[in-house]
């Protein structure tokens, strides 16, 4: 089997993100995308190709550059009209990762977390390796650590394998810390948002504040699931941690409950997403890493 899929340890070192670079680069070739380029302190300044195409209109606003009103709609309508261009353009992305206490478990393979890590050191890879922008949040085990400017890749590597410990299982977390104001996602335009987390409650502060992200960027929203959670034959389980060891009865009856009660959740926040035109994507833990991240590539959201 493999060592990717599954890892001798839940616990990442450093030294296991090294090796994530050959997947990375092997991922193919991203399909061609347009991006945002709004208007003037929007648009990237290096661009990948030329040209401009227009992607819409909308009314205009202060900061808008004079040289992209639409005069004869603005004529017609009364109404000062911008035009929208997309371009072809570096992609900037922006890495959102939120960790639960119980990502900390997998039936078989890997834990939850460990596999949402591997997938964000590919993601980081990938964008290195395409020459492209990253800033990321990372929330887990009572700790929120953030970076605005591209990191060098070992300054992001070091806090991914702190969020593959075990011990983080032990640390309650608030709902979604990624949807909380931050300098790293308050003022973002114009980027890749790739958000990471097996969390399932949007609260309404939670909604509002991805309701404005999604505003102003593509916001791709990752899930991973065990699947086998619900399928485990009844009885007694003896569950290892730091702290030691606890036994949990699992019978039919509350397999089916905690099933019930999941998709019920996972359902809502499916609907609330649909509603921001968020793109929901559900991978259950069997699936590889860079099978995750070459599905994201198809899509755009990795380059």
């Amino acid at each position: 089997m493999s060592a990717l899929l599954a890892p001798s340890s839940p616990e990442l070192q450093e030294v296991d993100f090294a090796q994530l670079g050959h997947y990375a680069k092997h991922l193919g070739r991203a399909p061609r995308a347009h991006h945002f380029a709004l208007t003037s302190g929007e648009r990237h300044a290096h661009l990948k190709g030329q040209g401009l195409e227009m992607l819409e209109l909308r009314a205009y606003q202060a900061s808008d550059d004079l040289r992209h009103i639409d005069w004869r709609v603005t004529a017609r309508t009364g109404q000062a009209q911008t035009r929208l261009y997309a371009q072809e353009n570096e992609h900037q992305r922006l890495l959102l990762m939120d960790l639960s206490s119980e990502a900390y478990f997998g039936t078989k393979h890997s834990f939850i977390s460990t596999r949402f890590v591997q997938l964000a050191g590919i993601i980081a890879w990938r964008t290195k390796q395409q020459g492209d922008k990253l800033s990321y949040r990372l929330c887990f085990g009572g700790q929120d650590i953030w970076q605005q400017t591209t990191p060098l890749l070992p300054k992001l590597f070091h806090p991914l394998s702190q969020a593959s410990l075990i011990q983080s299982r032990h640390h309650a977390t608030p709902a979604l810390q990624i949807l909380t104001p931050n300098p790293v996602s308050l003022k973002a335009r114009n980027k890749d948002v790739i958000i990471l987390t097996d969390k399932q409650q949007l609260g309404r502060p939670e909604t509002l504040y991805l309701k404005q992200l999604a505003q102003h960027n593509k916001v791709f929203w990752v899930q991973i699931i065990d699947v086998n959670t619900f399928k485990l034959v009844p009885g007694q389980y003896q569950i290892k941690s730091v702290s030691g060891e606890s036994i949990v009865h699992v019978s039919k009856h509350s397999s089916n409950l905690a099933q019930q009660a999941f998709q019920k959740q996972n359902q809502q926040l499916k609907k609330q997403l649909n509603q921001l035109d968020i793109e929901h994507l559900v991978f259950d833990l069997s699936e590889p890493p860079e099978g995750i991240a070459r599905y994201l590539l198809s899509l755009g959201a990795i380059g």
